[in-house]
């Protein structure tokens, strides 16, 4: 079968996406050929981009070996055009997060004007959440829940026999009025992944920043699933909807170094990033065994993401050894009361610190993830939280304004407060700007706290007046950025 994969990534920011390149391989490994349509790197699409507003408001460093990226001046309609008249795939599929479905339609939509007798799938954590939702659009005929690649191996082998396609479980079929509606199917086990490829994506992916700098880097993930029951993450919503099945599943140690030696030479990595959503969650004897294979085999920098309560001191030196660049540590919050009670986080405030400390220790750069714009915050707790990372000194911050994204428990806290309104939901999620409407807390402070998070980390206490005055003042904010970060 010839199948067209469309990489929505409307925020403009090199990367290879990691399900979408799973499902992608893996399909290619059954032996079907596939070819992708990459929105990434579209002119249009620029003004979106993350990185330059964060390193205005001095979240990210200017880079000191920029990389000149070559950004396609016509648009993503005429070349998708041009695209599918030249490939004629037997299907189109399209993977999604909430914040690409209103713009995915479009796309749909488009595709169904003018070559109406292609069918249209539509997979991705948006179907999963809201299949209803996502299937009743005209111009899509079927969508996956759940994980893509047994489902969509089979429906492309029963479509390539011309067999009947209305019960393959993870599929869900739109047939003239009616619809077929699948249960999930099974879970991937990891030894089933073939080998990481990325040839089929623009090759300027490779290229990625951290801390000042391009790197030739390589994102990479050992496990599926996650430990830890954040009300704001859709986790929950997918281990729910998943059991009795284990949603956490990990590569083995052996599968994992060989595809990181494989990828190194093919690509000429320098930097791995570990996307694993709690890299050091493992159990220590997987991971002293990895540890000891990556120093052998792999050996170069990395850097990855982890929950304070999977940090202790003995993994923060086997990290060292293997020559981690740096850690990103959830904070989310800095105060241990409101974490527990309504974003599921029951971490000690000074375990957070400690974790720090300890990174610190063993010379690795920690990093700091951090939310504001939460149901029921006000500004004290965000000084709360803005103390926490000035105690805890994080060489870098990403900080989000929190949204209400279908799948998380927080988002029906925000509904029945009525913070926020479903009916008007239209998902698009402006990573800048806060869409919930709170009487303690308004949008405006959210908004304007956002931008000027960084400098309260930064500046001395006694310069918080002036801050606050720079929330509201574009030339004193500039001034002070300047000066401080």
């Amino acid at each position: 079968m010839k199948v067209l994969m469309i990489y929505f990534n409307t925020a403009a920011r090199a990367s290879f996406p990691l399900g979408l390149t799973s499902l992608v391989n893996y399909i290619k490994n059954e032996g079907h050929h596939v070819e992708i349509f990459d929105t990434s790197f579209y002119k249009e699409f620029f003004k979106y981009k993350r990185e330059n507003v964060r390193e205005k408001f001095g979240f990210y460093k200017k880079i000191a070996n920029p990389i000149e990226i070559k950004y396609i001046e016509s648009t993503i309609k005429k070349d998708l055009k041009h695209k599918i008249d030249n490939f004629k795939p037997d299907i189109i599929g399209l993977s999604i997060l909430s914040a690409h479905f209103m713009f995915s339609l479009t796309i749909s939509k488009f595709i169904k004007e003018h070559f109406s007798s292609i069918p249209i799938i539509v997979g991705g954590l948006h179907p999963t959440i809201k299949p209803e939702e996502t299937i009743k659009e005209v111009s899509i005929d079927m969508i996956c829940i759940g994980e893509g690649e047994y489902p969509f191996s089979y429906l492309l082998e029963k479509m390539d026999r011309g067999k009947s396609i209305t019960n393959i479980k993870g599929i869900w079929v739109k047939q003239g009025k009616k619809i077929f509606r699948n249960e999930l199917g099974l879970l991937t086990d990891p030894s089933d992944f073939p080998k990481t490829n990325w040839d089929l994506f623009s090759p300027q992916h490779i290229y990625a920043p951290l801390d000042g700098r391009i790197y030739r880097m390589g994102s990479v993930e050992f496990s599926r699933g996650c430990p830890y029951s954040c009300s704001y993450c859709s986790i929950n919503y997918l281990r729910d909807a998943y059991r009795p099945q284990k949603y956490l599943r990990r590569k083995s140690v052996e599968k994992s170094i060989e595809e990181l030696i494989y990828l190194k030479n093919k690509y000429n990595i320098e930097m791995f990033y570990f996307l694993d959503e709690t890299f050091l969650s493992n159990d220590i004897k997987s991971l002293i065994i990895f540890a000891e294979e990556y120093k052998r085999q792999v050996a170069i920098p990395f850097h990855g993401l982890t929950h304070p309560l999977s940090v202790n001191e003995q993994k923060v030196k086997l990290l060292k050894e293997m020559g981690c660049y740096l850690m990103t540590i959830g904070i989310e919050c800095g105060n241990e009361n409101f974490r527990k009670k309504y974003l599921n986080r029951n971490v000690p405030t000074q375990k957070i610190i400690e974790a720090f400390k300890l990174f610190h220790k063993y010379d690795i750069f920690p990093s700091g993830f951090g939310m504001i714009g939460l149901p029921y915050e006000t500004r004290d707790l965000v000084y709360e939280t803005i103390e926490l990372f000035r105690t805890c000194q994080p060489r870098t911050c990403s900080i989000s304004i929190y949204q209400p994204f279908p799948g998380g428990r927080l988002r029906d806290i925000c509904i029945k407060e009525g913070f926020f309104d479903p009916s008007e939901d239209n998902y698009i999620y402006p990573a800048q700007e806060s869409i919930l409407k709170m009487p303690q807390f308004s949008k405006e402070d959210i908004n304007s706290l956002y931008r000027s998070f960084i400098l309260y980390t930064k500046v001395p206490k006694n310069k918080f007046p002036l801050v606050q005055k720079a929330e509201k003042d574009d030339i004193l904010f500039e001034n002070l950025v300047r000066q401080y970060v």
